[in-house]
């Protein structure tokens, strides 16, 4: 679907966030400025968490409480400093990510999928002359 502006993003957002049910891993790909954290803003605010969410690119990982029935906490990880899964491996994903109240967004999923992390999603932001293109797939499990 196409956004033509920041608001158009957050309200596509804020629509998939109905959807979630806890445990979710969400695959965030696209090039810098497409609007992947504007996205996760979106899914955030649509579960009432109204402080600023910011990339985690520099921090690597972003955590917002949300009060929402069957979802406590949004983890947004930025791995696009990760040099290795090693370095990975530090960050004890394995007790954070999929956890049934929790929902994580992965931005550079490369390094997640080297460690065996499988997304519930995937969504593909581009930019074009028109706007943002974000393509959302549900992945199945097989």
């Amino acid at each position: 679907m196409m956004s033509h502006s920041e608001q158009q993003t957050l309200e596509i957002a804020a629509e998939f966030a109905a959807t979630l049910k806890g445990g979710e891993i969400v695959f965030l790909e696209g090039d810098l400025g497409t609007g992947k954290t504007t996205f996760v803003r979106g899914v955030a605010r649509s579960m009432g968490f109204e402080e600023p969410v910011r990339s985690p690119t520099f921090t690597i990982m972003n955590r917002y409480p949300v009060s929402q029935e069957q979802i406590k906490e949004l983890l947004h990880l930025d791995l696009y400093r990760i040099e290795d899964s090693k370095e990975l491996q530090t960050l004890a994903l394995e007790e954070e990510v999929g956890l049934p109240r929790t929902v994580t967004f992965i931005e550079w999923p490369v390094r997640a999928q080297e460690w065996g992390i499988q997304p519930s999603h995937e969504i593909r932001f581009e930019t074009g002359p028109e706007g943002h293109d974000i393509e959302i797939n549900e992945k199945t499990t097989v």
